[in-house]
């Protein structure tokens, strides 16, 4: 209760700006507030206040706030707020709202615990959350290891882990965040978009997960190369916090500056895979897909060929066999071609935008993208038992197959 008060508190002058000092610099009309987690007590600590300056930069006033969620080696937890950009304060600033000290970043409990604390400080008409850390969408914790890779290379984040990793826990541990513990932390109907900057989070298991939490998901399929959104932020944040226009037409346009960006790259810096998943189709097209499962014979060969996005084992992974495969794709083998075609038009409503690169990192253990869906799936293998046993405890599992 405390601690929900002085934030509270925190946010009073933030009116002051924009209401006296901005004048008509502040847009008028509905209102979003913005929680962006950086859990970067890990590996990824170095990114962090890389991507605090560049969201510095790119803040403008609005009738929300932005509200910043870092947590590195050096400084530990911390809860920032974006302010400036009015007349009062040209340039935009952080502002420190509450200093956190060592926690686990990686919690649900302590993410759950902030964004109540965010919601209820900082009133809005609507709320968004940018989540960046580790991540291996709907895999269990543990089950990709570490794969190197540098802020500013041309590699990916350096592990790929569940949802989020946090290396400080106490006696030397670490710690992870299962997809169900995330989704358990945030209250149905609370978010009107997550935006994912962390690896294969385009997962279909991951989107009927989150299906009552956020109506918008933007994801990857593949692998996110650092320093991830940083580049566009300085221009393209304003568009998250844009709620006089249609949400999805805002995040199709963010996505879009960031595809346009990676496309000026060269080589194995071109290498990207984004899409805008609408949640509210995700009970229908479980449904569909339970019914072409049920009129089908399932092959157990399904995946060969298959197109995938994952490098196995370029991440210590035993045994080295995809994880991630194109949903769409899948689909496709499992229904004729009339069923297909019906299939397909729901593919379109769910998945509003998507965009790749034709390769993803060719040169280390990469592949070609022949074809990309929007949403990955996994698929069964007898190389994988415990996976494939865990699979089956997943709400998409017990969607599509009708229980365990």
């Amino acid at each position: 209760m405390i601690r929900t008060i002085l934030l509270f508190l925190a946010a009073l002058p933030l009116v002051s700006c924009i209401g006296e000092d901005a004048g008509d610099s502040a847009p008028e009309g509905p209102a979003r507030t913005v929680l962006v987690w950086l859990g970067g007590d890990n590996d990824l600590t170095g990114e962090v206040a890389q991507k605090i300056e560049a969201l510095r930069r790119g803040w403008r006033p609005t009738g929300g706030a932005c509200l910043i969620y870092a947590d590195s080696r050096r400084d530990g937890a911390r809860l920032l707020r974006l302010r400036g950009g009015c007349a009062a304060a040209p340039e935009p600033y952080v502002e420190t709202v509450a200093e956190y000290g060592p926690e686990n970043s990686a919690s649900a409990e302590v993410f759950g615990r902030v964004l109540r604390d965010v919601t209820a400080a900082y009133p809005a008409d609507g709320y968004g959350l940018v989540f960046f850390s580790h991540g291996s969408g709907w895999l269990p914790a543990g089950t990709l290891r570490n794969a190197a890779g540098e802020a500013g290379s041309a590699s990916a984040s350096p592990a790929s882990r569940s949802l989020g990793r946090d290396d400080s826990v106490p006696e030397g541990g670490s710690a992870e965040m299962e997809l169900a513990d995330f989704a358990g932390a945030i209250p149905d109907g609370a978010l009107d978009f997550i935006l994912f900057e962390s690896c294969f989070s385009a997962g279909v298991e991951v989107a009927y997960a989150l299906r009552h939490k956020a109506r918008y998901l933007l994801v990857s399929s593949a692998e996110m190369l650092s320093p991830g959104f940083a580049p566009v932020y300085p221009t393209a944040l304003p568009l998250l916090f844009d709620a006089s226009r249609p949400t999805a037409d805002a995040l199709a346009a963010f996505g879009r500056a960031y595809m346009d960006y990676i496309n000026t790259l060269d080589g194995a810096f071109r290498s990207a895979t984004l899409s805008l998943v609408d949640t509210s189709y995700m009970d229908v097209l479980a449904a569909r897909i339970r019914e072409l499962l049920g009129n089908s014979s399932h092959r157990a060969d399904i995946s060969i060929g298959l197109q995938h996005f994952d490098r196995p084992g370029s991440y210590g992974d035993i045994p080295a066999v995809p994880r991630f495969f194109d949903f769409g794709q899948w689909a496709g083998r499992i229904a004729g071609d009339e069923v297909n075609a019906v299939f397909g038009e729901q593919m379109k409503r769910t998945v509003i935008w998507e965009e790749s690169t034709e390769r993803f990192l060719p040169s280390q253990n990469g592949f070609e993208i022949r074809c990309h869906s929007g949403l990955t799936v996994y698929v069964e293998q007898p190389e994988l038992v415990k996976l494939n046993e865990y699979y089956r405890r997943t709400a998409w599992y017990g969607a599509v197959w009708g229980g365990n």
